[in-house]
């Protein structure tokens, strides 16, 4: 077979097969050939450049002003939630309302503080109370109870109240109760309230120790100690649940107007920190308050707390107001709050020596 030679590559008839072979055959990848770069008119880019800057200059003002009418919605709401909430923690009748708090409570803790109680008095007031039975019950049923009961399972909270004596109870009902109180299903309050349970704990467990050293009962500083922290479970759930009903009905508001701006502000919102913590300082007796409205004025419970809101003027309130002081100095102590000199100064003004005064009690 003769090869034939193609016909030599004119303009109007280009090798295009030998182009293709050419390409075929490079041994490296051929670079896009750019396109021709068309002739640019200065005086519309310049035009184009100014209507971009002005149209992001726009987007930005219009931006900034909507986020300041959500800062300024935000701060609106905080501003009447915290005078609500201030309105509403003043007014036993509105703050009983929504609160696992109620008199009889107070009255079996009454109890609890004296030398010899009531038994049949407790058990009368356990009777109406079927979830500290049965708090008492999973108490004595668990692992850690398991030398104690000698494997025996419980069934009835009376049964358990016999079994472990008066003593025992004194240490354990006073918590039982305090979680009780604290026991919400409120949104966002499962860190703060485990964080409140904790110290509440730990200064309960210090007092008691505290009594023991200065020849103090330790359940009644216990139960006292209990106490001193029951303002501050009052504040976080009733802040709770005037914050979220506050927030639905504006929101709901905000919807039926329009308000995009200010639906959308709230949206995000949680309870806040800051004004619960300003109410804290103030160290208003919302427990007192609501002893007083109760005519429980006649319990030496009442007398005892009444003295935590005044300066220590008596061994138990001095010890009930060191313990408090070891709580926190532990708490700032582990996660790492405070210098370990600025804690020593706190213990010193508590006329507390130091760690060593009270650990391992």
């Amino acid at each position: 077979m003769v090869d034939v030679d193609e016909a030599a590559p004119t303009r109007d008839n280009p090798d295009i097969k030998g182009r293709f072979y050419q390409y075929l055959m490079l041994e490296r990848a051929m670079p896009r050939q750019s396109m021709p770069l068309e002739s640019v008119d200065e005086s519309i880019w310049r035009h184009k450049l100014a209507v971009e800057q002005d149209a992001l200059l726009a987007r930005w003002q219009a931006q900034r002003a909507e986020q300041e009418a959500r800062l300024l919605a935000q701060s609106q709401f905080l501003n009447h939630f915290s005078h609500h909430l201030t309105q509403v923690l003043s007014d036993p009748v509105r703050l009983e309302s929504d609160i696992p708090f109620r008199p009889e409570h107070f009255e079996l803790l009454d109890l609890l503080m004296a030398r010899t109680p009531d038994r049949d008095r407790i058990l009368g007031l356990m009777a109406n109370m079927s979830w500290l039975g049965d708090a008492l019950v999973r108490y004595m049923n668990s692992h850690k109870q398991k030398e104690l009961r000698r494997d025996v399972e419980f069934s009835d909270y009376r049964l358990v109240f016999h079994y472990l004596g008066i003593e025992p109870l004194q240490r354990v009902l006073p918590w039982m109760i305090f979680q009780h109180w604290g026991m919400t299903q409120d949104e966002g309050l499962g860190l703060r309230r485990r964080k409140l349970w904790r110290f509440a704990r730990r200064q309960s467990e210090a007092a008691a120790a505290l009594a023991r050293r200065l020849n103090q009962p330790p359940h009644v500083a216990r139960i006292l100690a209990l106490m001193q922290n029951l303002d501050a479970v009052m504040l976080l759930q009733v802040g709770a649940r005037e914050f979220y009903s506050m927030k639905n009905r504006w929101m709901t508001q905000a919807r039926e107007d329009g308000a995009k701006v200010v639906h959308e502000a709230l949206l995000p919102l949680q309870l806040p920190g800051k004004p619960l913590v300003h109410m804290m300082k103030r160290r208003t007796p919302y427990t007192l308050h609501l002893l007083e409205h109760w005519k429980l004025t006649d319990l030496p419970l009442y007398d005892a707390t009444l003295r935590l809101s005044h300066p220590a003027s008596d061994a138990m309130t001095k010890l009930v107001e060191q313990s408090q002081a070891i709580a926190i100095h532990q708490a700032l102590l582990k996660r790492r709050l405070a210098t370990a000199e600025e804690l020593s100064r706190w213990l010193a003004q508590h006329h507390l020596s130091g760690h060593s005064h009270w650990k391992g009690e």
